[in-house]
């Protein structure tokens, strides 16, 4: 049995794909298998990772219909052998110390999740940058509860390794959308929220390659966060999870979801969307947003504005800055 499976799940990504092939066979840490989910590629991808099969006894290649993200991570996790798993997205790259710090971490403080700080690599015409992500945390082990911060930034489930245990014994698996899907929020919240034990290491190791400056670029279905946050709550409730402090930073998140739908371009249905913004904050309790003093003026105001209110103050503000730009 490896230590580590290491699951990527690739779809028409030829252009970054060796880079992060190489990272990973480049790990100073050796006893791992690289699961290659070729999730019905169009581009050069199959040829690639048949290619690097064939150099590395390590790699094992599956090549299927497309299926999504979701899907893809899943068919990994059902295949792995490794004692943890690692999902590393195939646009991105690793230091090569990763697996060796983090597994060590694992071993030492018997752990459920190891989770570390990680780079943003905003990728743009006009912008190359290196943005670090880290959190103050003295702890060798603790819960979600003693360390709620994770759950207001980005879920980042790459830049962690899992016990393949843990997830089985919990039945935890990324919800199979369509596409991308925003399918690792609900899979960072069961893993966080279940594990008895989470440690952190204080070391940047993992390149997240951004190729839009603003979030709101990204995103083309602005009902994908509406949909991700329902499943996220009514897992909570399921669960009987209702720690305030859980909650606030979920909130958190979910304010910051709002804003980046009403600053999309192009919304399909607006009624609909203002409607789904109204259920989510709906459902937030509302001592929470306004007494932990965990929440700024902005994120306040988010909470309490109109949608039809905030919608029209991206627009002018999107507006202006064109007319900025074009004078």
């Amino acid at each position: 049995m490896p230590k580590i499976s290491v699951i990527v799940p690739i779809y028409n990504v030829e252009k970054y794909l060796c880079e992060c092939l190489d990272s990973i066979l480049s790990q100073t840490f050796k006893d791992f298998e690289v699961l290659l989910i070729d999730d019905g590629s169009t581009d050069n991808s199959p040829k690639i990772v048949d290619d690097y099969s064939e150099k590395d006894n390590r790699i094992i290649v599956y090549h299927r219909v497309n299926g999504g993200y979701g899907s893809a991570c899943n068919f990994g996790l059902d295949s792995a052998k490794g004692e943890y798993i690692s999902i590393i997205e195939p646009d991105d790259f690793i230091d090569k110390n990763m697996f060796e710090d983090l597994y060590n971490n694992a071993v030492k403080n018997n752990s459920d999740v190891v989770k570390s700080a990680f780079y943003t690599n905003l990728d743009t015409i006009k912008k190359k940058e290196l943005r670090e992500t880290k959190w103050d945390i003295k702890e060798n082990v603790f819960t979600i509860k003693e360390h709620p911060e994770f759950l207001s930034s980005h879920p980042s489930i790459w830049s962690a390794i899992y016990n393949r245990e843990f997830l089985n014994c919990n039945n935890i698996r990324f919800v199979e959308a369509k596409g991308a899907g925003w399918t690792d929020n609900l899979f960072q919240i069961q893993t966080m929220c279940l594990a008895s034990a989470v440690s952190y290491v204080d070391k940047a190791y993992y390149y997240w390659r951004v190729l839009h400056e603003n979030a709101y670029e990204e995103i083309k279905d602005y009902t994908i966060p509406f949909k991700r946050s329902d499943e996220i709550h009514d897992w909570l409730e399921k669960n009987n999870i209702n720690d305030e402090k859980i909650l606030a930073h979920i909130y958190k998140r979910e304010l910051g979801y709002i804003r980046i739908v009403l600053q999309m371009s192009s919304i399909e249905d607006i009624k609909d969307c203002y409607e789904r913004i109204n259920r989510m904050r709906g459902r937030m309790n509302k001592e929470i947003i306004l007494n932990s003093g965990l929440f700024s003026k902005s994120q306040i105001k988010t909470y309490k504005i109109p949608p039809q209110t905030l919608h029209r103050k991206f627009k002018f503000r999107r507006i202006f800055k064109q007319l900025f730009k074009f004078t």
